[in-house]
């Protein structure tokens, strides 16, 4: 008989598969995710994986879930910290690019494939939280008076410059001397700059 695991063992292990799922799926496509190949990957039998997970779509959501959780809350520490909000923003920024570079497998699994199975409460639940940090430290921005706009609209266009380098510089695409956080400073700036409160007539 298996030996009981505890809830840190049965974490770390439900992690584990999770991260060897999602390499798998970007490096060798969607059709290389099997149960049995999982198996192999991480040394245990087959059997063992269903004591986790029903099926690999539920570890591919499970993927996209733990994936928009752990993001949103690199996101939320990084906006909680001292500072104006252009600051907060940068901090927020940064948090994105080193969650996109420690796990990319993970990255590109939450945004490059057609999502499914978003009816399931967990994968709900975190992508509504992700969302929501988003537009969070544009919000903060308003609220200062530095900008002004709609936070959800702006701070959806800061996040496509953000996401557009972060995947051009995943797939070596840059301009020679930029990064992804060079290169979207010079685009956040440009909205900045636009969003910035007229003077009154």
């Amino acid at each position: 008989m298996p030996k009981a695991l505890s809830d840190t063992e049965t974490e770390a292990f439900r992690a584990r598969i999770c991260q060897a799922a999602a390499k798998l799926f970007v490096e060798e496509g969607p059709a290389a995710v099997t149960m049995r190949r999982l198996a192999t990957e991480l040394g245990c039998g087959t059997m063992t994986l269903y004591r986790y997970y029903d099926s690999k779509e539920a570890i591919i959501t499970a993927i996209r879930t733990r994936g928009f959780d752990r993001l949103a809350q690199a996101l939320e520490n990084a906006l909680d910290t001292p500072g104006d909000g252009r600051t907060r923003s940068r901090n927020v920024r940064d948090a994105y690019i080193d969650f996109a570079r420690g796990d990319t497998a993970t990255y590109r699994l939450m945004f490059e494939y057609p999502q499914t199975h978003r009816d399931d409460p967990s994968y709900s639940r975190a992508h509504a939280r992700l969302w929501r940090c988003i537009c969070a430290d544009t919000r903060v921005m308003i609220e200062e008076g530095t900008i002004q706009a709609d936070a959800p609209i702006l701070g959806h266009q800061v996040w496509a410059a953000l996401h557009g380098a972060v995947m051009l510089e995943i797939a070596g695409l840059l301009p020679e001397g930029f990064d992804a956080a060079s290169l979207h400073t010079r685009t956040f700036v440009a909205l900045m700059e636009a969003a910035r409160p007229k003077p009154a007539s």
